[in-house]
């Protein structure tokens, strides 16, 4: 059987799409949900209209497509903190970064599938649902019209608030006039894709998030300017709560690396000690072929570019195990723990530092979807070698058009601006910067670190995150999400799960569409 050449043509396709609404959505909301379910339904809808499809093929599609996701969310959290420190950044650094990082995610994680899959039969729920919306079909099309018919209204939405200005971008109290916006804020960005992410994301994170919100906004802002501390909310925001919040973030970063990551390191000699001879050869050829491309477009010594590339392989294991076990990979955290490492032990400057941060990242993020692809795939008996391929199409696609896509919308919108807050970028940019390492940055690590240890005794430290969030960005942002949440909640009490879910992903991937695609048409326009 001949490799399903359509399937890899409509997945690269797809792919870049993918990448472009995650980028716009990530950006926007700090957050990229697992694309496989709705690109399954995508793909199904597609190949099915072409005519003589099956569920391999379909399958196949959906494993291309789903890359760009992950990989735009591995960008997008950490490429924007270069602009954010002042610095630039070329469209081929993108490019090799993003080549460089999803392909060393997938030759790091490929082994794992017997392990992991095979032998440990870990979930991957959402690997394990794409198999169940393929599996089950989509009779008369209910499933794709529910993704599409969004899709039109997300796209008709962002052209009427960012084309034609008929809608504003945010209500607040500020907007409104409200008396006691001097000590207070709440107000909600008019966009539906931090309402759909909430509902994607879920109750307990976001209502956690919002915690935060409220614990900074509603709390620590008013009392330090009622205290006359600062002379407004927006400067008690910008000099407490926003180094508070980024140091909570970190300190429970470096908590859940040692409380989840660590005890994982022991495994992953046993894990890939099944590699064959002509496997081992391939691995170690492709290893010299990344560590190369490194040291060549980075322009870093050689010694550098092996540390790196093993540091990626480290956290592509940890990504693909931890996805496994919670659906949740905590790709941008791995960043930060390899960007504070390398700070210490080598001190690059900022531009370098982010720049292997992103591949980490990217590595992360591509090592957990494509576990995923593989579980459905197992299910579906798929062969795992054509989502190879499909896999690394997909990550090629990607790799293609992200650097145009970020350049765009920072030009466009301003990534850390309310349109486009950009949480993890943020936090990011601020450990990079040596004057973002105040007295506040500080407490709020060491009130991280130890919220999130005291938390694993019941729940994942990785929601102390997620509070640690909420303490810093906008809370037009953690308003929306939080409604969101309780919309999942409801829509869990009354069976209605699977049909939101295709709702909210349809209304993300139009406006997030039409979003980058307004951003292009303008950086096109800087140039004809």
């Amino acid at each position: 059987m001949g490799l399903p050449v359509r399937a890899l043509i409509l997945g690269a396709i797809l792919s870049v799409a993918v990448s472009m609404y995650s980028a716009f959505a990530g950006l926007k909301i700090g957050g990229v949900y697992w694309p496989s379910v709705t690109m399954a339904v995508v793909a199904m809808a597609l190949l099915t209209l072409l005519g003589k499809t099956n569920k391999n093929e379909i399958n196949v599609a959906q494993t291309a497509a789903s890359a760009g996701g992950l990989l735009a969310a591995g960008l997008i959290f950490t490429i924007p903190a270069i602009w954010l420190l002042g610095f630039e950044v070329s469209l081929l650094e993108i490019f090799f970064v993003s080549l460089v990082g999803g392909l060393t995610g997938i030759m790091f994680s490929v082994p794992l599938r017997r392990e992991m899959i095979e032998r440990e039969k870990l979930p991957y729920p959402d690997g394990a649902a794409t198999a169940a919306i393929i599996e089950a079909g989509d009779e008369k099309g209910v499933k794709a019209k529910l993704v599409f018919g969004m899709v039109g209204v997300g796209a008709i939405f962002s052209l009427l608030r960012d084309h034609f200005a008929f809608i504003p971008g945010l209500l607040s109290f500020d907007s409104i006039k409200a008396s006691f916006s001097r000590l207070f804020s709440l107000g909600t960005s008019v966009s539906l894709i931090p309402f759909s992410g909430g509902y994607l994301i879920g109750p307990k994170f976001t209502a956690i998030w919002f915690l935060g919100a409220l614990a900074s906004n509603f709390f620590l802002i008013p009392f330090l300017v009622s205290t006359n501390a600062f002379a407004t909310k927006f400067d008690a925001a910008g000099e407490v709560a926003a180094p508070l919040g980024i140091g909570i973030v970190v300190g429970a970063a470096i908590a859940y690396f040692v409380l989840k990551a660590v005890p994982l390191l022991r495994s992953i000699a046993s894990d890939y000690g099944s590699l064959g001879k002509n496997s081992a050869r391939i691995f170690g050829l492709v290893t010299i072929f990344l560590v190369a491309v490194l040291t060549a477009v980075l322009q870093l010594n050689v010694v550098v570019s092996v540390i790196a590339i093993f540091g990626a392989f480290v956290m592509a294991y940890i990504g693909a195990r931890v996805t496994g076990e919670m659906n949740v990979d905590p790709m941008e955290l791995f960043a930060m723990i390899v960007l504070i490492a390398a700070k210490l032990l080598f001190g690059f400057n900022a531009v370098l530092l982010v720049l292997l941060a992103a591949v980490v990242c990217i590595s992360a993020g591509v090592a957990g979807d494509l576990l995923q692809d593989l579980k459905a795939g197992f299910i579906l008996r798929t062969d795992p070698r054509e989502q190879l391929y499909a896999q690394v199409v997909g990550v090629v696609a990607a790799s293609l058009v992200m650097g145009f896509v970020l350049v765009s919308l920072n030009s466009a919108y301003v990534i850390g601006s309310a349109d486009l807050p950009a949480p993890q970028a943020v936090a990011l940019s601020a450990v990079v910067s040596a004057d973002a390492l105040s007295t506040y940055l500080i407490a709020g690590a060491v009130i991280g670190f130890v919220l999130a240890f005291i938390v694993s005794f019941f729940m994942s430290s990785i929601t102390v995150i997620a509070f640690g969030i909420g303490v810093y960005v906008p809370i037009a942002l953690s308003f929306p999400l939080f409604v969101g949440g309780l919309l999942r909640l409801a829509a869990d009490k009354k069976g209605l799960t699977e049909q939101g879910r295709l709702i909210a992903a349809g209304a993300i991937a139009g406006e997030g569409f039409v979003g980058v695609v307004l951003a292009l048409s303008g950086f096109a326009g800087t140039f004809f």
